[in-house]
Parts: C-alpha cells; sequence; structure tokens
C-alpha cells in the first residue's frame, strides 16, 4: 500500500535553502531497524519501502513518497529506527538535524512551529495500534529499553543518576558535581551521544560516547594514549560517565547499554573504543574484548584507573547483539575466570580485592 503523500502539510520549497539535501540509489538503506540516530529526512522525491518486519519477509512494506518523514519516532524520542527503510527507486530527501533545526528555528519559529507539529501527528499516527505503522516495533515490550537522550529531561536524568551514584553511594567529591540540582555535568555532555536505560519508566543506567571529530576530549586523548592510534581521530572514540543503578547491577543492564552504543559506533565507522577502568572492574571489561592500553592514572572522579582499549572491527558483531540474562551470566562467568587468571599471575595491582 502506499502511504498518502503528505507534501501540503509542510510546503518543502520552504525549508529546502535550510536542510542539506541527499540522494539515494535505488536499493539503498535509509533506516536500519534497531540503529540509533541522530537526524531524520523528510523525501522530497521517488519512493521507499519501510519494511516492518525484521527482513521484510512477514508482511508487505509500507510505500512511502515525497512528503514524508523518515526515522521522525527515533529523532523526536530519542528511541532506536522502528524499521528499516528501503529506496524503491532512486529518491531524494532533506537531512532534518538539532543544528539545522535550530537555525530554522530562529530565523523561521512559525515554519519551524509548523514542521514540528507536521511531526508529532506523523509520528504518533504510526505509533497507534489503529493505523498503518502498527505498534510492533517501537512499543515492544523488554524489560529494560535504551534510548539515546534527544531532550533536556532525558539528559537531566542521566546526569541525576551519575550523581545519585558518585556522591551519593560511592561518596566521591566530584569536581563537576551541581549539589543544589543534584547532578554531574561536564563540557563532555554538549558533543556526546549520551545513551539511558530505562525499566518501568525509571532511568536506572546511563552511558556516555564522544567522537574527537566531533569535538575535543580534553586531557583524556592523552591519558587514553588515543594519540599513538592510526585509527585515531576519525575512527576513535571514548565511553565515559558510565553508571548504573545499584539494584539493577545484577541486571543485563550495563551490557545492553554497551551493545546500543557499539551499534552505534559501528555505524559511524568507529574501529577503536577506549575507556578508562578502576582494578574492580578490570576483569569485565577484559571479559568483553578491552585491553589495557596505557599507564594507570588518577582518575578525579573515579580514582587510580586504567585506560582500555577496545577493537571494535574484531569485537563490534558480537557486542553489537542484544544480551539476554543467559548471555549475561555468561560474561560474568568469563570475567571471574579472567579475575582469578590474573591473581595466580600475580598481578595484584590488577586485581580487586574481594
Amino acid at each position: 500500500m502506499i502511504e498518502p503523500a503528505t507534501a501540503a502539510s509542510v510546503d518543502l520549497k520552504l525549508l529546502q535553502p535550510f536542510f542539506r539535501e541527499v540522494r539515494f540509489d535505488c536499493g539503498a538503506t535509509l533506516r536500519e531497524e534497531g540503529q540509533y540516530y541522530r537526524n531524520m529526512y523528510l523525501m522530497t522525491d521517488g519512493i521507499v519501502d519501510v519494511h516492518l518486519q525484521p527482513g521484510g519477509a512477514a508482511k508487505k512494506p509500507v510505500i512511502l513518497d515525497a512528503g514524508s518523514p523518515i526515522g521522525e519516532i527515533g529523532f523526536l524520542r530519542g528511541c532506536p529506527a522502528t524499521a528499516t527503510v528501503t529506496a524503491r527507486t532512486a529518491a531524494g530527501a532533506l537531512v532534518i538535524d538539532d543544528p539545522t533545526l535550530t537555525r530554522l528555528e530562529y530565523e523561521q519559529p512559525a515554519l519551524t512551529a509548523q514542521l514540528l507539529r507536521y511531526l508529532a501527528k506523523t509520528a504518533e499516527e504510526r505509533t497507534s495500534s489503529n493505523l498503518t505503522f502498527g505498534p510492533r516495533t517501537y512499543a515492544r515490550a523488554r524489560a529494560i529499553d535504551v534510548y539515546l537522550c534527544r531532550n533536556k529531561d532525558m539528559l537531566e536524568r542521566a546526569q541525576r543518576l551519575r550523581y545519585e551514584v558518585y556522591c551519593r553511594e560511592l561518596g566521591r567529591n566530584s569536581p563537576y558535581a551541581d549539589h543544589e540540582r543534584k547532578i554531574i555535568t561536564d563540557e563532555l555532555d554538549a558533543t556526546g551521544q549520551i545513551f539511558v536505560a530505562i525499566e518501568a519508566g525509571e532511568t536506572i543506567g546511563t552511558l556516555r560516547g564522544n567522537r574527537p571529530c566531533e569535538g575535543s576530549l580534553g586531557i583524556l586523548e592523552e591519558l587514553y594514549g588515543m594519540r599513538t592510534s592510526a585509527q585515531h581521530p576519525q575512527a576513535t572514540s571514548i565511553c565515559t560517565k558510565f553508571v548504573v543503578e545499584r539494584s539493577k547491577r545484577g541486571s543485563p543492564a550495563a551490557v545492553i547499554l554497551i551493545a546500543a552504543m557499539v551499534r552505534y559506533g559501528v555505524r559511524n565507522h568507529v574501529k577503536e573504543c577506549y575507556i578508562d577502568s578502576t582494578p574492580a572492574l578490570l576483569p569485565y571489561y577484559k571479559a568483553i574484548g578491552f585491553r589495557i592500553a596505557g599507564a594507570q592514572f588518577f582518575h578525579r572522579e573515579n580514582g587510580p584507573s586504567h585506560p582500555m582499549v577496545i577493537d571494535l572491527v574484531k569485537h563490534g558483531n558480537s557486542l553489537s547483539e542484544e544480551y539476554g540474562t543467559r548471555r549475561y551470566l555468561q560474561l560474568y562467568l568469563r570475567a571471574k575466570i579472567i579475575k582469578w587468571i590474573d591473581s595466580l599471575r600475580g598481578d595484584r595491582a590488577l586485581v580487586a580485592s574481594s
């Protein structure tokens, strides 16, 4: 079936001066279900297929044409793509992202309001169980869901969880803590991709990723030893502010967050990811595939820490997979074995006391 053309809802000609236009060949993939994106498309011409079932075989695709938004649900809400979208014909689209939308809001507030109302209406229709797109992908229930922060409220939830864990639980005196607002934030939040894990409406975990090609990493480039890598800066990234609420650390929340971040990184051609680890967590990061990347240093929030790096070319596919309880337990047992082997080798500096 063909979704009705919607160009009348928003004037494409008025939008074209503000947004970059991209072209897609027949068969090209515009969106991949389960991936996270920081932009969306508004089609200008051509036809695309929206596959609502994995692989597109179980159900006929929905067909969209000029004027139709692509990826507006993930762009507005921060959830992963709810469907795979491929070009049935050669097609064109306007790229809508935060910087260009901010420019439009400043220069054309009335047009911006029209566009946002249209996107919100379309997203609501497509997630309604009574209409074309249905709730299959977006509304499917899962114990823990991961979102990419897309608004101030989502970001503050992540920042409050950082404060709860670092300052209240662990009693650390973070230099980035705002004790009045009870949040922890620093300059990397401005250019980072911040994921949050949600369970029953509560934020139970968060993880931040930053790419040096998108903004300065400050002293972390030096501390992590990134400058010696042939992949740096175009194909490297860092992960920081990785916290999980205390009562949920026995759940798969941590590895689900890692899987989401890895999928995002791999899709954006990241080949190496760097982190820092306290001695107590070294066996767990080793179990995932990280290795020590440089000399130990004193982290201003975590204390003595080791820089670590993982090869996403080698480990990316396996880490991108969803982790259920069984796989989480396998990872936990592998970490325990690594800790035991390290202790037998006498690497006491790298093994936390039990």
